[in-house]
């Protein structure tokens, strides 16, 4: 307990420069804090800030030896290969990841500084070549139409129309999370939400990609025969089922309002758990599964997904209308070759 308010203390000193403690310049806690006033910290995404913040400032307080003073007061110009390969090897005793992770922001921190040698007097940048790889969590995974199945009927059954089609929204049209509940995005920017102003039942469905600024427009019909055929049964479907009471289509059952993005993740959690859906199931795996069902129709996912490229070398594809009129119908074709409509059967998996 009291190593642990030492430390307290000591990092809090070092963030105010208050109990006669202030830090010097050239010191590591010195080179942490002219790294976060540099452009190139704060163009990362607010989410990255934080991480770098934090594992700064563990850094900072972080003994290297015991009764040693921390690593923050240590001058950054002499934290040589054989100071950061202990380092490393100390902190991997609280884990591979962090450890690794930590040897990643030094490296940015000592690259940038070398960059500015004249004002930090950082020459050498010891964190690079330590042979580290990633070990980040994987990626969110795609989830598959019978998982969205089953979520949405589960998410029905307990209460949560709204769940089940956000969902839809971010399945279906390939919409990120934060356009289908309209809550804040990695940066702090809040997003109005789908609107239902953009809905024509039985017509088309548009929306404007927040990320980018492009529209999108999802025919929701086509003609076949003299008759109309729905391309996005299982989207009408979930819209038909909620009710209007806001500008925006998502809104929570309890509150009348946007979802805040904590209690959202709450509720998809029971869902899944309720379903027996897996652990690693996310809500943006929606989105990829959407974007994964619709690669193997097509190659431009653009008209769906509102992306504003595909890559550096096919950039010239114009997204259309009649695009994703095609990519919506070989969508439904490639559906019925899996099995028909697999949502007839997920009633069956919940209890």
């Amino acid at each position: 307990m009291a190593k642990a308010e030492a430390l307290n203390q000591a990092l809090a000193h070092w963030r105010t420069g208050e109990g006669g403690d202030a830090m010097a310049r050239g010191t590591v806690e010195w080179l942490f804090a002219w790294y976060r006033e540099q452009a190139r910290f704060k163009k990362n995404a607010a989410k990255t800030r934080s991480d770098y913040r934090r594992l700064m400032d563990m850094l900072a307080v972080f003994e290297t030896k015991a009764g040693s003073p921390p690593l923050g007061k240590r001058m950054a110009a002499k934290v040589d290969a054989s100071v950061a390969d202990k380092l490393y090897a100390k902190l991997r005793l609280r884990g591979e990841r962090q450890a690794t992770y930590a040897m990643q922001v030094c490296r940015l921190v000592w690259t940038w500084a070398v960059r500015h040698h004249r004002v930090t007097g950082v020459k050498e940048n010891p964190f690079a070549g330590m042979g580290l790889k990633s070990t980040s969590v994987k990626g969110n995974r795609a989830t598959s139409r019978a998982e969205y199945d089953l979520y949405r009927a589960t998410a029905r059954k307990m209460g949560f129309q709204s769940m089940a089609t956000a969902a839809a929204l971010s399945f279906e049209c390939c919409q990120r999370v934060w356009d289908a509940f309209g809550f804040a995005d990695s940066d702090g920017q809040e997003h109005r939400g789908i609107e239902w102003a953009g809905y024509e039942p039985g017509k088309q469905i548009a929306l404007v990609q927040s990320k980018t600024g492009n529209n999108v427009v999802l025919p929701l019909t086509i003609a076949v025969g003299g008759e109309l055929v729905r391309l996005y049964p299982d989207l009408e479907d979930e819209l038909e089922r909620t009710p209007r009471t806001a500008s925006v289509i998502v809104v929570e059952e309890r509150s009348g309002e946007k979802y805040k993005e904590r209690r959202m993740s709450s509720v998809h959690r029971a869902i899944c758990e309720k379903a027996g859906l897996p652990k690693d199931m996310t809500f943006t795996g929606f989105r990829h599964g959407g974007i994964t069902e619709v690669g193997s129709v097509s190659a431009d996912v653009r008209p769906i997904s509102g992306h504003a490229t595909l890559d550096v070398t096919r950039i010239y594809n114009k997204a259309t209308a009649d695009k994703a009129r095609e990519i919506a119908v070989a969508r439904r074709a490639h559906i019925a070759a899996l099995g028909g409509d697999l949502s007839e059967n997920v009633s069956e998996h919940v209890e």
